[in-house]
């Protein structure tokens, strides 16, 4: 009996409602996790580089089905190292602004990072599922072939004879044609000088 052909395992994150769920949850849980290190940040000195922490939120966005979360984590987490300067009533001396800066630079050198990563994850998952798409199409005969040795027609696995063009059309990307061979040619045709291959 031929084969099931059982379904692709789905790849994690494929299905809309669930994606658009997680999205929220990260979205917001991004949020809340950027106040909280802003509130530290607030908190301690300014020679503190505090805004090194927000580096795990631009890695955390990879999660996201979309790329372009990264760079907007990483834009929204720079305004808030930037914005605690202001805040502060420390001097901001040659120290502060080089920690800052650094903060600044780790950050986007994790967002690049991350959004190269992302993007050939997706181009991976991609490629994943136009393999699983072209496999579904492949279609191939295994096991025992029954032929009637009168009428040569095939027992399918339902039981039902069928004419082996339509057996093997319905499960290989291949069309029969009819023609003769030349034995067959000269014993059914004897008379006839040279044989005439026709196709019907």
């Amino acid at each position: 009996m031929p084969r099931k052909k059982t379904a692709p395992a789905p790849i994690q994150g494929d299905h809309p409602v669930r994606a658009k769920i997680d999205f929220r949850l990260l979205a917001g849980g991004t949020a809340v996790l950027a106040l909280l290190i802003f509130a530290v940040d607030l908190l301690t000195p300014l020679g503190v580089a505090v805004g090194v922490l927000y580096t795990t939120l631009v890695v955390l966005a990879m999660w996201s089905p979309h790329r372009r979360f990264i760079f907007f984590v990483a834009a929204g987490v720079s305004i808030l190292t930037l914005f605690d300067v202001f805040l502060s009533h420390d001097d901001a001396n040659w120290m502060v602004m080089s920690n800052r800066l650094l903060s600044l630079f780790t950050i986007w050198i994790a967002a690049v990072l991350s959004f190269l990563l992302k993007r050939d994850q997706q181009e991976r998952e991609r490629l994943i599922l136009d393999l699983q798409d072209s496999l579904d199409h492949i279609k191939t005969l295994r096991g025992l072939l029954p032929v009637c040795v009168s009428c040569k027609k095939v027992r399918n696995g339902q039981g039902y004879w069928k004419s082996i063009d339509t057996y093997v059309s319905e499960r290989a990307e291949t069309q029969i044609t009819h023609g003769i061979c030349p034995d067959c040619f000269t014993h059914y045709y004897p008379t006839t000088v040279e044989p005439n291959v026709a196709a019907k």
